[in-house]
């Protein structure tokens, strides 16, 4: 079976591309693309794009085939059709996983933002005036998103196993967590959109909770504060509810 080499591409990319004469910056100005990004390609850091694999092949004057495997394919000889649709569906996988890698990489830098951020709230909230018991409740509930936000955005895997897209199946377990919704059925179609939703979830209301904490204290004091403390955790849950269901519907 062929399987793509990303540091056998790289190097071959490399190859090729001196063999024409271009740097890294003339391949990239062609493929309006950046030099960093063909850097990481020759490297083996990641792959191009399975969109953008005709057009380096073309610049290059080499064939897409001969691109994917990392050598010069010998005169008269040829790959059959099924070579062939492998070497272009592992280039997809590749850059399935690199695109997964990055988004990964984003969602824990914002996590980590966000422990900063909450941070940043308690002290603000604590030279305000406010007391470590009149904010608790501001505090638990972050610190609980967080918690949650720490599964969703470092811990979750993006894809479900394959399962899931041939059965009708409402819930996902991974470790410790177990999410569970009647009626909506997870699948690698929706899952990701359901993540962002989770996540975007999360993270904002652990920075929101405090906010709407020290707005409560200006407006009315603790008294004011008691009053809405709950009843903006309902509207807030039901409201993560009901767009996950529109979300996971749309995509199911």
């Amino acid at each position: 079976m062929y399987q793509i080499n990303n540091e056998k591409f790289g190097q071959f990319l490399a190859e090729v591309r001196k063999e024409k004469q271009m740097t890294q910056k003339d391949l990239a100005d062609k493929l309006f693309v950046s030099d960093k990004t063909v850097s990481k390609w020759e490297r083996g850091n990641s792959m191009p794009n399975v969109t953008l694999l005709i057009p380096i092949a073309d610049v290059l004057g080499i064939t897409v085939t001969e691109l994917l495997q990392g050598e010069k394919l010998k005169e008269n000889k040829t790959l059959n059709s099924d070579v062939v649709e492998t070497l272009v569906v592992n280039s997809l996988d590749l850059s399935l996983r690199d695109t997964i890698r990055q988004r990964k990489k984003n969602w824990i830098f914002a996590f980590l933002i966000s422990i900063g951020v909450v941070i940043v709230e308690a002290i603000l909230l604590t030279v305000s005036g406010i007391s470590i018991k009149q904010m608790g409740d501001s505090l638990y509930i972050s610190l609980l998103m967080l918690l949650f936000a720490s599964w969703f955005c470092v811990f979750a895997k993006e894809l479900l196993p394959t399962y899931y897209d041939t059965n009708k199946v409402n819930f996902v377990s991974q470790g410790i967590f177990r999410i569970h919704m009647a009626g909506l059925s997870f699948n690698n179609a929706n899952w990701g959109y359901v993540l962002t939703v989770f996540r975007v979830f999360t993270l904002g209301t652990a920075i929101l909770y405090p906010i709407i904490c020290y707005i409560s204290f200006l407006v009315g004091g603790i008294s004011a504060w008691n009053s809405v403390k709950y009843p903006t955790i309902i509207i807030l849950v039901i409201g993560l509810l009901v767009v996950t269901y529109i979300v996971g519907k749309k995509y199911e």
